[in-house]
């Protein structure tokens, strides 16, 4: 259940080679050490890429309250949501071999959806239009969580036993999508963005069209021809000594919110999340960036068409639907101009306060990864800052 590549590292570059400078770097770094040494973080992991070539690594403070191991560049993270892109890039590896049409009814593979229902406003009608892959990939499927509301869809999914505060209840994304077919959708699939079991829909789509299991087909498909290294979704007892605690600041100190030797959600895993369940070391995910980057190809190896890139990272969303943002077939895309990230830019981030973002505007790939639930954002926007303040263009 995991990808044992072996490590295969970006070419490393001087950061006034790529247009960067080392004193803007330095900064990124010496902020990185701060948030620790002052009580606001408990470790973390970055690394940056420009035009191809690594820039920025650095480490900082603890990976394991519990053991007190350090955080180290190879330290295994639980990146919870950013999950999400890599099962949407792997679906549209399916499209793009012609096995799985975006506008087609997942009912081909999902018969037990056939008869499907949503709410239209307090009432309750067939669905109309059926829920298709692209809705899955767009948050536009009518799924909800179900811990995160309190409409009559969420109450029904806990009744279902589908999901408590944290950790997911039944046994696997077959059992998932065969609860679901008795739930009315929370809206008419189209007409609303709603995150969601989306993503772990579309991994159950996955294992039924490529008729493998989530975990081997991305290995095969993804992770071995990206050379990302280290990837699981069950991690194993020989590396969990590089899989630390996540935590919550809570009371006025940092408490652990899963230990990595107990971890229902990693060790023994039978519960394929394509909605956040991956774990893997901070390289291997610049390396899936430095991908969609390139429109799909790294190091000579394609695994996904330009075309498809592009749907991925341009918004693709209804007029009015999510305004001021954008979402593609895996991604938030900025459309305004303004924030801290450029128009253009595209990114995610999971619940531990992990995040990155893409931007081809600058060719710059950066992705840092604490374990902190409920970090503020106020550290990420920090951060993105004194990244854009290392650019220097002026050549």
């Amino acid at each position: 259940m995991a990808a044992t590549v072996g490590a295969v590292e970006l070419r490393r570059a001087e950061p006034e080679a790529v247009g960067m400078t080392k004193q803007g770097l330095t900064a990124v770094a010496e902020e990185m050490d701060r948030l620790v040494a002052d009580g606001e973080m408990v470790g973390m992991a970055a690394m940056i890429a420009r035009r191809g070539r690594m820039v920025f690594e650095h480490a900082t403070g603890t990976l394991d309250l519990e053991t007190g191991a350090p955080m180290r560049l190879d330290s295994l993270i639980r990146i919870y949501s950013m999950t999400k892109p890599i099962t949407s890039a792997g679906a549209l590896m399916l499209v793009d071999d012609g096995k799985l049409d975006l506008d087609e009814p997942v009912t081909k593979f999902f018969p037990e959806w056939k008869g499907q229902t949503a709410y239209e406003g307090n009432e309750i009608v067939p669905v109309d239009p059926p829920v298709t892959a692209k809705h899955l990939l767009l948050h536009t499927s009518g799924l909800a969580y179900g811990y995160d509301g309190n409409t009559p869809v969420d109450k029904a999914y806990q009744e279902a036993g589908l999901i408590d505060d944290w950790d997911y209840l039944v046994r696997d994304t077959n059992i998932l999508v065969r609860k679901l077919a008795d739930i009315p959708l929370l809206f008419q699939p189209g007409t609303r963005w709603h995150y969601s079991f989306s993503t772990d829909v579309l991994g159950q789509l996955i294992e039924r069209v490529s008729g493998l299991p989530l975990d081997e087909y991305l290995g095969e498909r993804l992770f071995g021809p990206l050379g990302m290294a280290d990837v699981y979704f069950d991690v194993p007892a020989d590396v969990v000594h590089r899989f630390g605690t996540d935590h919550e600041f809570k009371d006025g100190k940092f408490v652990v919110q899963d230990n990595p030797r107990e971890d229902p959600e990693f060790i023994g895993v039978t519960f394929l999340s394509g909605g956040g369940g991956l774990v893997m070391p901070t390289e291997s995910y610049v390396r899936f960036c430095q991908m969609i980057l390139n429109g799909g190809t790294l190091d000579g190896t394609r695994v996904l068409e330009p075309e498809t890139v592009a749907l991925m990272t341009t918004d693709q969303l209804p007029a009015g639907i999510w305004p001021n943002s954008g979402f593609g077939l895996g991604f938030a895309v900025v459309t305004e101009d303004g924030g801290s990230t450029p128009h253009g830019a595209y990114s995610w981030g999971g619940a531990a306060g992990t995040f990155f973002w893409i931007d081809p505007g600058h060719e710059l790939v950066a992705v840092f990864m604490p374990q902190y639930i409920g970090m503020p954002n106020a550290i990420q926007e920090k951060l993105k800052g004194l990244v854009y303040a290392a650019v220097d263009d002026a050549d």
